[in-house]
Parts: C-alpha cells; sequence; structure tokens
C-alpha cells in the first residue's frame, strides 16, 4: 500500500510540475535534420528570453573556418569571400562588412562564443527554428545552385493538389513575396473598415519549416510589422480554413491602395502594392500608365540561384544585385522615368516571372544585369545580347556606353535566344558586365567604383535610348 501511495504521489508531482522535467535541459541542435555533438565546449543555452547557440560549432560543420583573436576578445568567421567578426560583450557584429544588430552580445564560455540564434540564420543564410517544447534549435542549410547556360526555367515536379505548402513570406520595397512548394491559385480582394487586402491561398499549408521558424506559434501564424512602408503597416498570416485548407495573408494598410499581382513557374507570387482607390480584383491587374517611360531593370539569378561563381568565391547574383540596385537609384533621379526593379534583395524569380513583371507593368524597355563565366579563366570582356530585332537599337546603345567606361575587351552585340530577351514585347537586352572566371575581370567587378561606373553608363544609355525613340523629351 505504501508503495503505491508514493507511486501516486510522484506521478501528481509529475502532473503538476512538468516544466521542472524541462528546466534544467540543453537546447540541442539539428543541422540539417542532423543532430550536432556539443560535447566539445560549451552548449547551447537559454539567456533570458534569447537562445543563444555555439558559433564555433555551427561553423565548422558547414566548412567555415574559425579563428580565434584573445588580446580583443574576437572571433573571426570565414569561409571563402564570406566573413563574420564578433567580440565578446559587443551588440553588434560584422557581416561582409556591414554591420549587424544582436538580440544580445556574444558571451564567452569555455572557449566558446554564443550567439543569438537570429544571427546564425542572417550572418550564415540559414532558415532557423526553435521548438520551444523540446528544446530544439533546427538550423537548415540550403546549398546554392549554379544554373547552367540554359534557356529553361529550372521545373520542379507539381505538388497534388491540396499539398502545397507556404514556404516563406517577405516584404520588401511595396511587395508581398510568398514562397511555396506547389501550385497555387491566389485570390486577392481588398475590405474597407479598416483598410486591408487580402491574399487567401486555397489548398495550401505552412510547411513544418515555417512553422517551426514561428517560435511562438505552433500552428504557423504570425505577424510582420513593416516600418519603412507607407502603404502597408502590418503582414499578419494564418490558417484561414481547414476545409479546404486555406493560408490567409492581410495586408494592413495606412492608406487606400490597390494590389497586382504576378506568378512565376517557380510557384512564387508577387503582390505589388500601389497607392489607390482601394479597389483589388482577384485577377492580375494591370497599373495605371503614368505618362513616364517605364524601365525595368533585372538583376539575374538570386536565391538559389547564385549564378556564377567567381574565382574567389563569390556570387554573380550578388554582384548582378548590387549593380542593379545603383541603376534604379540613379534612374529614380530623372523625373521622366518610372522604374520597376524585379528583385530588391536576394529572392528567387524565375525566368517567367520576370518577363510577367514587365509585362504587367507596360515596360517600354527592359535590362537584365548578368555577369560572364566560362570553364577556364582565359576569356574576358563585355558582350550584350539580345534576341528581337526590335532590341537592336537598345542593345548598340547600351554597349556604346558601357564599354568605354569598363576598359575591357569588346566581345560585342551578339544574338541570342534568351528567354527574357525573347519573351518579353518591349525592347529588350541582358548585358554581360565581364568574366568572374576571369581574375582579372572579376576584380574590377567585385570593387564599387566599377559597379558604379557600371551603372552610371547603363543609364546614360537608356536616356538617350528613349530620347531618340521620343519616350522622353
Amino acid at each position: 500500500m505504501k508503495k503505491w501511495s508514493a507511486a501516486v504521489v510522484f506521478v501528481l508531482f509529475l502532473c503538476l510540475f512538468p516544466m521542472m522535467a524541462h528546466a534544467d535541459r540543453v537546447p540541442s541542435i539539428m543541422l540539417d535534420g542532423i543532430a550536432i555533438d556539443q560535447k566539445a565546449g560549451a552548449p547551447a543555452e537559454n539567456i533570458g528570453k534569447t537562445v543563444m547557440v555555439p558559433i564555433r560549432i555551427v561553423s565548422e560543420n558547414l566548412g567555415y573556418d574559425v579563428k580565434w583573436e584573445k588580446a580583443t576578445q574576437t572571433v573571426h568567421v570565414q569561409k571563402g569571400s564570406s566573413f563574420i567578426e564578433m567580440t565578446a560583450g559587443k551588440d553588434a557584429a560584422t557581416v561582409n562588412g556591414n554591420v549587424v544588430n544582436l538580440d544580445a552580445p556574444p558571451l564567452i564560455k569555455q572557449g566558446t562564443t554564443l550567439v543569438p540564434l537570429r544571427f546564425v540564420g542572417e550572418g550564415m543564410g540559414l532558415q532557423v527554428g526553435w521548438d520551444n517544447g523540446t528544446k530544439t534549435v533546427s538550423l537548415f542549410s540550403i546549398p546554392p545552385v549554379v544554373e547552367t547556360e540554359s534557356d529553361r526555367d529550372p521545373v520542379d515536379t507539381p505538388a497534388p493538389v491540396g499539398s502545397s505548402e507556404l514556404q516563406s513570406i517577405s516584404f520588401s520595397g511595396d511587395r508581398l513575396i510568398v514562397a511555396t512548394s506547389g501550385s497555387i491559385s491566389p485570390k486577392v480582394s481588398s475590405i474597407s473598415g479598416p483598410e486591408r487586402i487580402i491574399v487567401d491561398l486555397p489548398n495550401t499549408t505552412f510547411s513544418q519549416t515555417f512553422v517551426q521558424g514561428q517560435a511562438s506559434s505552433p500552428d504557423g501564424s504570425g505577424q510582420m510589422n513593416i516600418p519603412d512602408s507607407a502603404l502597408v503597416s502590418k503582414v499578419r498570416f494564418a490558417m484561414f480554413s481547414s476545409s479546404p485548407s486555406t493560408v490567409r495573408i492581410v495586408l494592413d494598410l495606412s492608406q487606400n491602395a490597390t494590389a497586382n499581382w504576378s506568378l512565376g513557374e517557380n510557384n512564387v507570387l508577387l503582390v505589388d502594392v500601389t497607392a489607390g482607390n482601394g479597389t483589388t480584383n482577384s485577377e492580375p491587374a494591370l497599373p495605371e500608365k503614368s505618362g513616364k517611360a517605364v524601365v525595368v531593370i533585372d538583376p539575374g539569378h538570386g536565391g538559389r540561384q547564385s549564378g556564377a561563381v567567381s574565382v574567389t568565391g563569390a556570387y554573380e547574383k550578388d554582384f548582378n544585385l548590387a549593380v542593379g540596385l545603383k541603376v534604379k537609384a540613379l534612374l529614380e533621379q530623372n523625373p521622366n522615368i518610372q522604374t520597376v526593379i524585379t528583385r530588391q534583395d536576394d529572392t528567387e524569380l524565375s525566368l517567367q516571372q520576370r518577363v510577367d513583371i514587365a509585362k504587367l507593368n507596360q515596360a517600354d524597355l527592359f535590362v537584365s544585369i548578368h555577369g560572364n563565366k566560362f570553364t577556364t579563366p582565359v576569356p574576358n570582356g563585355i558582350e550584350t545580347l539580345y534576341t528581337r530585332e526590335a532590341s537592336k537599337s537598345l542593345a548598340e546603345t547600351l554597349h556604346k556606353h558601357v564599354l568605354p567606361v569598363t576598359g575591357l575587351k569588346d566581345r560585342g552585340v551578339k544574338v541570342a535566344s534568351l528567354h527574357v530577351t525573347r519573351e518579353t514585347t518591349m525592347p529588350a537586352v541582358l548585358l554581360e558586365l565581364g568574366f568572374l572566371s576571369n581574375p582579372a575581370d572579376e576584380a574590377l567587378m567585385l570593387s564599387e567604383a566599377y559597379q558604379n561606373q557600371c551603372a552610371q553608363a547603363i543609364v546614360d544609355g537608356i536616356v538617350e535610348y528613349l530620347s531618340v525613340t521620343n519616350r522622353i523629351s
């Protein structure tokens, strides 16, 4: 009887105080589904409201070199041209020369630097998840895919109806970007009182990776505050219906606005928000022409599609974006030109989606920015590619302006059957601004001075072309 009573008391104790059994549990770390051995050095731990993970253990499992500078209490983490520096006690780190604020300062324990979990994702390009119930850190590395010289988009096997999963949501530059694993049929509408734009994704659920990233919401629901938009104040998302399974995304508006959307072949939904009368259709709508010449700038590649990898390990997608953003900034200074850029960050878009963006915005011309590559380091120089006869004049004008400022070999203006120059309906060219596989070209291309020169030359060429064709006065 006494043994039975003792057992009952023990069971009641566990039921009444379940958290005590987990209070001292050391968080485990899963990298791409495999547990990382934390025996060497200090393990991950909860400090206040911040999950701290050992940077050395994570980075070395990803092939990074880690060096400890005792005098300054600084850790240097490097892989190829990517590098991270952080100092114990300081609430900011440096990632590839850019300062990144940390949720909490790094700590040194048993010779290991512990850093906030969120920083691991930002600094090392990982998808990060935290399961508070099991105290598990989930890290997912997505290696870049080098695209081949192919006219075709990578095609994934379509997911069966009802099995599409939402993988990521982001909002930048008044553009909502939603990536899913399978085909989707979005329904976009607007509601007043207060003003909102509703994006419903029928037959869609949240992926497990996405749910793990919502640490405080085990069902995947959450929200993002948008401080840098004059149109959208907040983005909220949740499962709206279970039959059929429907994900609903709500954009809380600061003023009346409309939404124009496009859907690419790689299951990425773009919803562009513009100031308007608040009437949004469930079908893609064409924006009204402002009277300005519409120029689409297309930084090639992005996301998993790295493009060429340079001789020092830099990615073409980053070079393309750097030049594209500089072109955009310069064009926006011209009151006669309306500038549209296909991506403003490391977003992955299909070739067809880039074409769709140009058509959706009724562009007057389309310029795709790239770096070249070859299997040997010998080839170098500048070349400009076009497909349709209507694009020849634009190609020649841009080439005339870009070539002299680079000082590189003239590889000429050439005809090539490329998706973005063939399937567009406006004059369209693709610029190859040097070979990342050539050491001399690469050294120039990775310098900001060269990127600025190329950007200015591209803008000069665009302005001359538009003036000659009477698209601007």
